[in-house]
Order: structure tokens, then C-alpha cells, then sequence
């Protein structure tokens, strides 16, 4: 009898044949990372299982996290990872029903392949974002307003005796993974960013959390500058809705593949970031590019 089961984090190897067979052996450290996370959560379990009797056909992980947002505490729950043995393919849509009661989640899908877009489109996620916004790495300041250039820094120690509570928090949770934490400073304000570096031909750094949107503003190109100088990268990347249509100079958006999902009853797309998602925890890489650009123009004209 085909069935779905939660995935207790202490037996993952209940699922690990089905994940290995899908990822190329040697990679198993790679995705144990999704069941030993440690950050705070009231969850026990890391996803859940399609299972034939007693044999794993299915998987769909789940990364939960807690985070504070404005004067309230979220629940997220981030999907990845959704395996399915090719003869029980129709019925791989078994592992998303679970989703529609938890309905004090935010439920997020950050890189969706395209079947998996559609299916999840007709059961109700909405679209959270399609673009991602490149920061090119040239311009110098013209007709700006007049300030005074910020304190910057890539130092762990230096960055946490600065950040509040909240974001000494996030930056502890984060501190096991392959991202980079920086923070730029004044008198009486900072902006904290974490990014990973990437790279598909040419390196880049990817962007996912930004904690000061009018200070990034305003000295963003002297945080575009230490960001490539200390990253050895050729260009900042970062999702369209967390600069929310801020006059970025020297930039531009391009699609993604396919765009992120969520499913909320209580957050807006501007207040889900990256963080806390296996883009972090395995350090997905995902470029938005100018042939997806063409590809949806032939879409608009021919459909």
C-alpha cells in the first residue's frame, strides 16, 4: 500500500538509496545538510516519504525555520529536494497535499524545475518572484547626494560585537554554512548582508538577505565594490523584490528559469528572503539569463 510518512531528522537513512540514486554518489555530505540543521524550529521531522509497504519511491524535503518578522514570529517551511521514482510518478503529487495544513506556514519553493512550477501553479503557490537583478561592477557616484562613506567589513567577530539581537541570531544560524556575512556601518545605523559565492562561467555573488534597504541604497555601489574586491566575483546578483524596485544605477533584471513560489496567508513577497533555504544550506546555484528573456517574449507573441 502506497502511503506518505513524515521523515524523522535522526532517520534519514530510511531515504538515503532513493537520494543517492538521484544525486551522484559522493555528495552525501552534501545532502545530509538538509536533516542536521540546527536552528530554531518546533518541527522533528526534515520532510516526508512516499513509501510502498516498507520501501521508500519518494521524497520531498522540508527545511523549517522560525523567524521574526516585524513584531511577529513566522513559521517557514522552505521545499527541496522532491525525488520521485519514475513508476510512481503519478503519484509523486501525494507529498504536496500535507502542505495545504499547515496553514500557519510560509511555504516556500526557491528553485522549482519547470514541472514542478506547473504542478504547484494549479494547486495554489503563487509566483514570488521571476527576476533577479544584476549589479554591474562599474558606475561612480554622479549627482548623488553628498554622505560619508560607510565603515565596511567581512570580519565574523568585528560584525557580531555590532549586530542587535535579531541579527546576531542570523548570523549564528548561518555560520555553518558556505555563505559570506558582511556589514557595513555609520553613526547610527548598518546594513547586514549575507551572500554566497557562485559561479556559472564567470563567478558571482548571490545576495540573499539584505537588513537596511534605504542605507544599501544609498552607498550600494561602495557595498557593490567590497563585495566583488573581497569575493574575486564579476557581478552582484539579488532577487528583484529584495531591492523592491529601488534606484539601483548601472543594473538590470533578467528572468529566472522558472520564478520562486510561496503559499501564505499572512507575508508579502517583499518579506521573504533567502535565507534559512537550501539555497544556503547546500549552496544551490541559480542565474537568471538573457535567453530566458527572448524565450518569454516568443511566449507573449506566438501564445
Amino acid at each position: 500500500m502506497v502511503g506518505v510518512e513524515k521523515v524523522a531528522c535522526a532517520d534519514f537513512r530510511d531515504v538515503e538509496d532513493l537520494l543517492t540514486n538521484f544525486w551522484r554518489r559522493g555528495n552525501e555530505i552534501k545532502w545530509h545538510k538538509l536533516f542536521e540543521y540546527q536552528w530554531r524550529r518546533d518541527e522533528n521531522y526534515c520532510g516526508l516519504a512516499l513509501k510502498d509497504d516498507d520501501k521508500v519511491v519518494g521524497f520531498i524535503g522540508m527545511i523549517f525555520s522560525q523567524r521574526r518578522i516585524g513584531d511577529s514570529v513566522e513559521k517557514f517551511c522552505n521545499l527541496t529536494a522532491w525525488f520521485v521514482r519514475e513508476d510512481y510518478r503519478g503519484r509523486a503529487i501525494a507529498l504536496l497535499f500535507p502542505l495545504f495544513s499547515m496553514r500557519n506556514y510560509t511555504i516556500t519553493d526557491l528553485t522549482p524545475a519547470r514541472k514542478v512550477y506547473r504542478i504547484q501553479n494549479k494547486l495554489g503557490l503563487k509566483d514570488l518572484d521571476a527576476r533577479g537583478r544584476i549589479l554591474l561592477p562599474i558606475g561612480r557616484r554622479l549627482f548623488q547626494q553628498k554622505y560619508t562613506p560607510p565603515q565596511m567589513t567581512h570580519d565574523l567577530t568585528t560584525i557580531e560585537s555590532k549586530l542587535d539581537g535579531h541579527h546576531r541570531i542570523i548570523l549564528h544560524d548561518h555560520k555553518p554554512y558556505p555563505c559570506s556575512h558582511f556589514l557595513a556601518t555609520e553613526t547610527d545605523r548598518y546594513c547586514y548582508l549575507i551572500y554566497t559565492k557562485l559561479k556559472r562561467k564567470r563567478p558571482y555573488a548571490y545576495i540573499h538577505y539584505i537588513s537596511n534597504l534605504d542605507f544599501f541604497e544609498l552607498v550600494y555601489r561602495d557595498i557593490r565594490n567590497e563585495i566583488l574586491s573581497h569575493s574575486s566575483t564579476c557581478f552582484l546578483l539579488v532577487d528583484s523584490r529584495l531591492v523592491n524596485n529601488r534606484r539601483l544605477p548601472l543594473s538590470f533584471c533578467l528572468p529566472f528559469r522558472t520564478p520562486k513560489q510561496y503559499m501564505s496567508s499572512r507575508l508579502e513577497p517583499q518579506q521573504i528572503d533567502n535565507l534559512y533555504s537550501e539555497l544556503v544550506v547546500l549552496k544551490l546555484r541559480t542565474l537568471p539569463r538573457l535567453k530566458y528573456l527572448f524565450r518569454d517574449l516568443r511566449r507573449k507573441i506566438f501564445n
